[in-house]
């Protein structure tokens, strides 16, 4: 056993005799002889050398799944929910800012919203974004194009 300068002396004595233990599971010494100490540690290593006695059900997977599946759906409607409660809190909050700050700006959308957006360059690269979102997102979920 190596030396673990991290461990107290009474966690290196707990780790000889489990050490110890697991080498007399392996010689084949039965848990009952030999010295006390070891006994717990003995039987252990020979517990755990054993196979489980229940094995699964070979539909277990599908039961678990079956069990899980119902709670998932409720997931998704609480998820849908609370998004449309942000979709209408956020569409009310914009109201109210029309509301409270719109006579400040408005006015200046009189010039053609439509050309005034074309105008920046910014908007063409929103709009190149948003295509190729679209197109990577078709791709993803269809399949690769032939």
């Amino acid at each position: 056993m190596n030396h673990d300068p991290r461990l107290s002396p009474l966690e290196e004595y707990e780790w000889s005799l489990q050490e110890r233990a697991l080498a007399d599971q392996r010689a084949g010494l039965d848990p009952a002889d030999g010295d006390a100490s070891l006994g717990t540690y003995r039987l252990m290593a020979q517990l755990l050398a054993q196979p489980p006695a229940d094995q699964l059900p070979a539909d277990f997977a599908r039961r678990v799944a079956r069990q899980v599946q119902p709670s998932a759906r409720l997931d998704t409607r609480l998820e849908g929910r609370l998004l449309a409660l942000l979709v209408a809190a956020m569409a009310v909050a914009g109201l109210a800012v029309v509301a409270l700050y719109g006579g400040a700006w408005l006015p200046a959308l009189d010039q053609g919203v439509l050309g005034a957006l074309l105008a920046k360059p910014w908007a063409w690269v929103l709009v190149a974004c948003l295509g190729l979102s679209r197109i990577s997102r078709h791709w993803l979920y269809h399949g690769e194009p032939a």
